[in-house]
C-alpha cells in the first residue's frame, strides 16, 4: 500500500535535477494547483526539470487539486507551501513533502508529518529501493544542484547512513 503524500514543488524540482523522480512512485501523490502553477512557470522558462516533472505527473496521472488556503497560515510561507499544508489538513493526508524549515514547523503544528527531499532518499534506502552508495552519491548530487540544508543535518544524515549496516540496502529481486 502506498502512503498518501501532498508534495510541494521543491522536492519535485530537486528529484528531477538528480534524475530520481521515480523515487516518488512509492507514494500516492497529491499536488495542489498552486504547486502546478510553480512548475508551469519553470516550464515557460524552458527549465529542463520542469519538463521532466510535468511528464512525470502526466505519467502518474497526478491531477492537481484546487484547494482553499487555510486562513490561519503565516504570511511568511509561500503560496505552494500554504496550499500543501491546506490540502493535507482538509483531506486528512498526514504526510507532506516540504523542504523549507518554516513550512515544516507549521506542518508539524497542524498535526502533519513533513519529510524533505533528503527524507525521500532515506525512505527509498530503508525500503531497499536504492543502495547505500547510491544514497550517499545522490545526497551529494542534491547539494551540487543547489539543495540547501543545514550542515549539521546533512552530516547527521551521512552518519546515520554510514552506521546503518554493511548491506547495500537493495531488496533481492
Amino acid at each position: 500500500m502506498q502512503d498518501a503524500v501532498v508534495c510541494n514543488a521543491s522536492p519535485l524540482i530537486f528529484l528531477a535535477k538528480i534524475g530520481k523522480l521515480e523515487l516518488l512512485d512509492f507514494y500516492s501523490l497529491h499536488i495542489p494547483t498552486h504547486v502546478e502553477i510553480e512548475i508551469l512557470a519553470g516550464l515557460k522558462s524552458n527549465k529542463e526539470d520542469a519538463k521532466q516533472i510535468m511528464e512525470y505527473l502526466r505519467r502518474r496521472k497526478a491531477t492537481p487539486v484546487k484547494i482553499h488556503i487555510l486562513k490561519d497560515l503565516p504570511d511568511s510561507l509561500g503560496a505552494g507551501e500554504k496550499a500543501v499544508i491546506s490540502l493535507a489538513v482538509q483531506q486528512r493526508i498526514y504526510h507532506v513533502l516540504i523542504d523549507e524549515s518554516k513550512a515544516r514547523t507549521v506542518a508539524r503544528f497542524k498535526g502533519l508529518k513533513p519529510k524533505g527531499t533528503l527524507g525521500v532518499l532515506w525512505g527509498a534506502y530503508k525500503k531497499g529501493k536504492i543502495g547505500k552508495d547510491e544514497t550517499e552519491s545522490l545526497s551529494f548530487r542534491l547539494l551540487e544542484s543547489g539543495y540547501r540544508i543545514k550542515e549539521e543535518i546533512f552530516i547527521e544524515f551521512l552518519r546515520r547512513l554510514k552506521e546503518s549496516g554493511n548491506h547495500d540496502g537493495l531488496q533481492q529481486r
